[in-house]
């Protein structure tokens, strides 16, 4: 894999980030140490997780992190890794009561570092926002986290673009760090697709993209695969009707996704990764593998780069809404 440049970073991270969320909830935490070493093997770098990841299972709370903090403290590689976390997402029991407050989100990234057991963490997402604090509260505190050595970049999951730019604009006027990404809800037919049963996702649309387009920000997207929607439908999967993204939008656009991949004789989920990262600012998909054999095909997609005419057939059978 080759590194890319987070702009306005010194993270060099690879093409891929591995996400974390499956850890100890999908799969075991054997399964996760495997599918982490084998990331690690194919060239993988940059690795995604968060605070809240798995406190909806029961049992041990911080689950993920936890476990990806064991195997970095076995494998003695931190050194090697870009390491990321979120917080400031609100407990799982109250999910309409915001933990945004200045010690909230210390206590999430001071809790992260111990879990983690690391010293620093690279990429420091704020997990939700909180539109009753000015951007000013969120900027001023991260800074302050830089200046305490707790974190090198900190990006935004789950903000608007107005209010992204609104933080920046902040951040620049008073000589400080702004937001480094985004990482919103992205995939081939999240517009069309029918609203998740958690509260707060933000869904990236055409003022998202013409933000990034204007700025070149990085974008560092989740739900990347559509949750496996178009791999299951070139399968023919049964119970599809029931998955988020079975709309009819996206049964169209499924079928040009099986064109494509046909000519260029490669699997579907290829072309989905595919279409998020043929654009013109830096793109960089969290994948949500839970196999080796999924983690392999996610990197087959690399190479994989669609025309102006391909990405503008999705585009428009998906009606993102978005300009190829």
């Amino acid at each position: 894999m080759s590194p890319i440049l987070l702009p306005r970073t010194s993270l060099s991270v690879s093409p891929l980030c591995l996400g974390g969320a499956p850890f100890g909830n999908t799969i075991t935490e054997p399964e996760s140490c495997a599918l982490l070493d084998r990331f690690v093997a194919l060239g993988g770098n940059f690795l995604d997780t968060a605070r809240i990841y798995s406190d909806w299972m029961p049992g041990e709370r911080r689950r993920s992190e936890r476990i990806l903090g064991d195997w970095i403290a076995a494998r003695r590689n931190r050194g090697k890794l870009v390491l990321a976390t979120k917080g400031a997402h609100p407990f799982i029991d109250s999910v309409d009561k915001p933990r945004t407050s200045a010690a909230e989100i210390r206590d999430d990234l001071e809790g992260s570092l111990r879990t983690l057991r690391t010293a620093v963490i690279d990429l420091y997402w704020l997990h939700r926002d909180d539109g009753t604090r000015p951007v000013e509260h969120f900027i001023d505190l991260l800074n302050a986290f830089l200046c305490e050595g707790k974190i090198r970049a900190f990006g935004a999951s789950n903000w608007t673009a107005t209010r992204l730019r609104a933080a920046n604009d902040y951040a620049k006027q008073s000589g400080q760090q702004g937001f480094s990404a985004n990482q919103p809800f992205w995939c081939l037919g999240v517009a069309s697709s029918r609203p998740p049963p958690f509260t707060g996702y933000v869904k990236f649309g055409a003022e998202d993209y013409r933000f990034h387009l204007e700025t070149g920000l990085a974008v560092v997207p989740y739900t990347s695969q559509a949750n496996g929607f178009f791999s299951k439908l070139a399968r023919g999967d049964a119970g599809l009707e029931k998955h988020d993204f079975h709309v009819a939008p996206n049964l169209a656009a499924g079928r040009i996704v099986q064109e494509i991949a046909a000519a260029k004789h490669v699997t579907p989920s290829v072309i989905v990764l595919a279409y998020l990262r043929s654009r013109p600012f830096p793109v960089v998909p969290i994948i949500g593998s839970r196999t080796i054999a999924q983690l392999e095909d996610c990197v087959a997609a690399l190479p994989v780069q669609l025309t102006a005419l391909e990405l503008a057939a999705l585009e428009s059978a998906s009606e993102s809404g978005l300009s190829a």
